[in-house]
């Protein structure tokens, strides 16, 4: 059979955190990113600022977009690539590549002369290189843990990356004290250094084989691999559209919000910020220790915890309120996005697996960059509160109403196939 095949003996279902770690291939895998996410954390701190230095709020703009298109011109490649290549060797090489772009960005942020353009660039690099290594990791998820196990394995790793994510920003404050804000990015590239040397420990052993047709036939094939689930295709869809809406409105509307709104200032933001992690890590927490069986379904219902998160920021007095607002965002897209990753990990057969993976990456990752470009921009012209409130009401709407439409599909498609038996029955 053309594509990916493992060749690795089936993995038992694991329960829990610790039994998922004993397994060294996973605990590799694990360690590796959350480096990457520890470094990353770090990075976000000293691109930001740097940005804001360098152009004031169009640079922050300018490099917020060179890292979200690229996921957009690249995603879906890079899931094809880790359908045609070993996933092991691409994620080593998408990480090679994210720490050999940085060295420069450090030496010359160091020196002094750091421009807007290096920034930009760099920013765009490295999202290109993850649209290779997040359809290779994800794909190759299930040989380490087994199907039955992704979703606790994502969990686990999404709940581990943002409470390094908050620790890496409290830690920062300290470095800060006696560290340019330039060595951020060395730390960065030092860490996908690491991520890389873990990688190359693994033992899992894939069979690639060579996939069949042109480069198009194969497009199509990953395509079709997803229209025979139709309830994992319309939680794809939803991924697009609800981030476009929730994470446009986030970007821009929460410093807004917390600046002239609520009168607070940047430790006020880094609380809100803080709540949206504490959120996401519950959520992941949760996934770890709850399966759930039908997981693109949850996802769609997911979104509709924006409804009583952007609720409460539009009618927010204070910013307790508003972070209490965070936490249910984070609770939402935590889930959400670990569902239907882990549903399709579920699903869909290896051979296809990668580019469906890259699919999901580029709806996700893109949809910031779509969110930038249609839901940021009313707040030059709108008040917060109101945007957050329009957000609050398009949530269930997107939730609810995917989930409608996905039980439509599941059910004319179910008719369809009982149709098709009963020909063959009768022939």
């Amino acid at each position: 059979m053309p594509g990916h095949a493992l060749a690795k003996e089936d993995v038992p279902a694991p329960h829990g955190a610790l039994a998922l770690l004993r397994q060294r291939d996973f605990r590799i895998a694990y360690s590796a990113i959350i480096s990457s996410e520890l470094g990353d954390a770090f990075q976000y701190i000293a691109l930001m600022w740097f940005a804001l230095e360098a152009a004031g709020p169009l640079g922050v703009l300018a490099v917020r977009l060179a890292d979200s298109v690229p996921a957009l011109i690249f995603g879906f490649h890079g899931g094809l690539l880790a359908d045609r290549l070993e996933r092991r060797r691409t994620m080593i090489a998408a990480d090679l590549v994210r720490g050999a772009v940085l060295v420069p960005v450090a030496l010359a942020g160091l020196l002094g002369h750091l421009p807007l353009w290096a920034l930009v660039g760099a920013a765009f690099v490295l999202t290109a290189a993850t649209s290779y290594f997040d359809p290779a990791y994800g794909a190759l998820l299930p040989a380490l843990v087994g199907r039955e196990s992704v979703q606790q394995a994502n969990g686990l790793v999404r709940a581990t990356g943002d409470a390094v994510g908050i620790g890496g920003w409290a830690l920062a404050a300290v470095l800060l004290t006696f560290m340019p804000l330039s060595a951020f990015f060395a730390i960065n590239a030092l860490s996908y250094f690491i991520s890389a040397l873990l990688l190359a420990r693994l033992h899992v052993r894939e069979a690639v084989t060579r996939l069949e047709g042109t480069t198009w036939t194969q497009v199509r094939a990953g395509f079709a691999a997803l229209r025979l689930l139709p309830v994992l295709a319309v939680a794809v869809a939803a991924v697009g559209v609800a981030i476009t809406i929730e994470s446009g409105t986030w970007m821009v509307g929460v410093p807004d919000l917390v600046r002239n709104e609520l009168g607070g200032g940047a430790s006020s933001f880094a609380m809100v910020m803080v709540g949206y992690a504490l959120g996401s890590v519950s959520a992941g927490l949760f996934l770890t220790r709850h399966p759930l069986r039908r997981k693109a379904r949850a996802s769609l219902l997911a979104w509709c915890l924006y409804f009583p998160a952007y609720l409460l920021m539009a009618l927010a007095g204070s910013v307790a309120v508003a972070c209490v607002g965070a936490v249910c965002a984070g609770v939402g897209q935590g889930s959400a996005i670990v569902l239907v990753n882990s549903a399709a990990q579920e699903q869909v057969p290896d051979a296809t697996l990668g580019r469906v993976m890259g699919l999901i990456s580029l709806v996700h990752r893109g949809a910031h960059a779509t969110g930038l470009l249609f839901v940021a921009p009313l707040f030059a012209i709108i008040d917060p509160r109101p945007v957050f409130l329009a957000a609050a009401l398009a949530a269930p709407v997107v939730g609810l109403g995917g989930l409608a439409a996905a039980t439509a599909l599941s059910r004319r498609a179910d008719a369809t196939r009982a149709r098709g038996s009963n020909r063959n029955r009768r022939s």
